[in-house]
């Protein structure tokens, strides 16, 4: 089972203690509050602010909708005010910055989202009481709110309307907010002159501003009676992935937020990542100038300082989620992959509780123990217990390699689960594709790619890789899977075997300086061991990133080939990439690098040589066990048509002391023999001497 990236109230990571703080806080509060819940990308952000709204309606239910009114439903309804069940609760309102990031103006789209949750709660407060002349009183209310926010609009769009005007561009400002109003002045023709006056003052000069601050009055007096209608004892905004937004995004909801902070009994809680709001404020605001006109010396504006000012005026209680230790990690990543087994249970709580506590104290480093695990799941143990010896195998690399963070953790596990499910459903036989080993082989893939390619570069027939005979693997288990309480670890030690200096299918640990890897030593240790795995089938499983079987030659050798092929120069920078090679892939190599002769054929006649001839040259002298190779290669050339390069050049790869320089002489010789040009004929002659 794939593992859902959203948020949720199943607190893996004990971050509830950070919900109901907050909680507590706006519980507590006599006055309008934001706070800010602050986190790297993937902290938890989103999840504690679901858990904030479950700590404040731990029995809310989901509001109906008020699209349509309904008055007549009041015709039967005998209830008063006065007689109505006063009980006051809070109303929380979710809003996604990132879902309103096209929107015309995300400080519109706020307010708007706010009274819309203001709207549907008062109804629902109306109809379960069975106010007589409740929902008609209300339908008033929030008319006149939302005329104010179709203004407030449309103040903002009339500004663009008068640049628009000036240069000429007015079919392409028509948009938006201001085709909005056409449609309310064809709804409302009573209002239509008052809605043409106020285009006609938003025209002139600086009425845009006047105008906007007497809507933004009527909006706060209306907004606060259709508060009251609510009948709640607190408004709270939870407000998510602000930092996915654009910068004029992020700020015009913040901009927003500080109108409200000034209305009472209302709550912001902002989860965001501090560094990207930083980020937005430098970006949005325009920059001071960099010098006064009376001074010749620059002035220079700290905008991280005015950054910090203006988030310390919109975010009064900033609250950062920690980063998870190794040992968190390590025990989110076992949640992860029971979960993956057992779904959001009963049994996975009752576990995911066990684990809070033992974060009480993360200084303590403790992990669970196969007792408790045992208590918490019941019979829904025997299915995971394989699960957790992955867990328990990969913890420490991946916890290391992901900084704790919860998001990439969990990525990496279900890119485990995906691949998984993928291979057996194009019928991979399980017994040749196990999770256990795919996920060690991830562990190279993800964080040591040049050893993960090394691997793939130097499996034998029967795929697998002669490197693991040199290390020996001793594993020291303390505890089984199907032990009595003790603490479940496993203990394992690296060690060479006694005295084997000797060459294993070409892999010495002196020629081969990856097996003296301290990361590699430590990746080979954990469970299970490779030694004896055909390991194809999990670079198949792998293969959207990098194809070491299916791709051709040429393809895989890609880079070197260029670089063979753009003569002397680049082929010098790819001294170790050659000498690296395995035999087999030097000569796949040379023969690929080789072949250019077909598509540069006309270049043989010239004086200098071709490029791809320098390449090979410089190539041969770092691989001189590819000289037999270059002898036959040029043995093939048509030697009657061969340019005076043919003639010199090939010491520096075919020295004097070469068992193939009476071929080379033969090369010669045939040169002499076939060509036509006297001068290059003597040449040839003398090259022979």
């Amino acid at each position: 089972m794939i593992l859902s990236d959203n948020e949720t109230t199943i607190d893996r990571l004990n971050n509830r203690a950070i919900a109901v703080t907050i909680a507590d806080i706006i519980k507590n509060s006599s006055e309008s509050v934001s706070i800010g819940v602050h986190g790297d990308w993937g902290a938890g952000k989103s999840s504690v602010l679901a858990m904030v709204e479950t700590e404040l309606n731990p029995d809310a239910t989901c509001v109906e909708d008020v699209a349509e009114w309904d008055e007549k439903d009041e015709v039967n309804w005998e209830g008063t005010e006065g007689e109505a069940n006063t009980e006051e609760t809070y109303l929380t309102v979710r809003f996604n910055s990132w879902q309103y990031l096209g929107f015309e103006d995300a400080k519109i789209a706020l307010m708007s989202a706010i009274v819309s949750g203001l709207e549907k709660k008062a109804k629902a407060y109306y109809k379960k009481n069975r106010i007589k002349g409740g929902l008609k009183k209300l339908k008033n209310i929030a008319k006149r709110t939302w005329d104010n926010l179709d203004k407030l609009g449309l103040v903002k769009s009339v500004g663009k309307l008068g640049i628009a005007a000036i240069s000429g561009a007015w079919p392409l400002i028509i948009t938006g907010s201001v085709a909005g109003t056409f449609k309310y002045i064809a709804d409302n023709p009573d209002k239509a002159t008052d809605v043409i006056e106020t285009i006609g003052s938003l025209l002139q000069g600086n009425g845009t501003e006047t105008r906007g601050f007497k809507e933004i009055e009527e909006f706060r007096k209306n907004f606060q009676e259709l508060f009251c209608e609510a009948h709640i004892k607190k408004l709270i905004v939870l407000i998510d992935d602000l930092d996915r937004c654009l910068p004029r995004v992020a700020i015009e909801t913040l901009e927003a937020v500080r109108m409200f902070l000034l209305l009472q009994n209302t709550a912001f809680v902002i989860a965001a990542d501090e560094l990207m709001i930083r980020y937005a404020v430098q970006e949005y605001f325009p920059r001071m100038p960099e010098q006064d006109g009376d001074k010749p010396e620059p002035i220079r504006f700290d905008y991280r300082r005015f950054s910090d000012k203006y988030l310390e005026k919109l975010i009064q209680i900033p609250l950062h989620i920690p980063r998870l230790g190794i040992a968190e990690a390590r025990l989110y990543i076992m949640l992860l992959l029971i979960e993956s087994e057992i779904g959001e249970t009963d049994e996975l709580k009752k576990l995911a509780q066990l684990v809070n506590l033992k974060l009480n104290k993360p200084w303590a480093l403790e992990q669970l123990t196969t007792e408790e695990i045992q208590k918490a799941l019941g019979e829904k143990y025997s299915t995971v217990t394989d699960k957790i010896m992955i867990a328990m195998n990969i913890d420490s690399i991946l916890s290391e390699h992901t900084n704790g963070n919860p998001r990439n953790i969990k990525r990496f596990v279900n890119m485990l689960l995906l691949r998984t499910e993928l291979a057996y459903k194009r019928g991979f036989p399980k017994k040749d594709l196990q999770m256990a080993v795919l996920a060690k082989m991830m562990l190279a893939e993800q964080y040591n790619y040049d050893f993960y390619k090394e691997i793939a570069g130097e499996l034998d027939d029967e795929g697998k890789w002669p490197g693991f005979t040199k290390v020996k693997v001793t594993s020291e288990v303390t505890d089984t899977i199907a032990g009595n309480g003790t603490e479940m670890q496993v203990k394992q030690d690296a060690k060479k075997q006694d005295g084997q200096e000797a060459e294993v299918d070409g892999h010495n640990e002196k020629k081969n300086p990856l097996l003296q890897d301290g990361w590699v030593k430590k990746w080979i240790a954990i469970e299970p061991s490779l030694e004896n795995v055909d390991l194809r089938p999990y670079f198949f499983a792998c293969t959207e990133k990098e194809d070491f079987f299916f791709v051709s030659p040429e393809e895989r050798l890609r880079e070197l080939v260029a670089a063979i092929r753009g003569g002397r120069l680049s082929a010098t920078t790819k001294k170790d990439a050659f000498v690296g090679l395995c035999q087999e892939d030097a000569i796949k190599l040379f023969k690929i690098a080789s072949d250019s002769v077909y598509a540069r054929k006309n270049s043989l006649t010239e004086i200098k040589a071709p490029k791809f001839i320098e390449g090979l040259r410089v190539y041969v002298k770092y691989r001189p066990d590819l000289q037999k190779e270059l002898i036959n290669f040029i043995l093939r050339l048509p030697a009657g048509e061969l340019g005076i390069w043919a003639l010199g050049g090939w010491e520096e790869c075919i020295p004097n002391t070469s068992i193939e320089i009476p071929k080379l002489k033969d090369f010669y010789k045939k040169i002499e023999r076939e060509t036509t040009n006297p001068f290059i004929k003597e040449a040839a002659r003398k090259a022979q001497e």
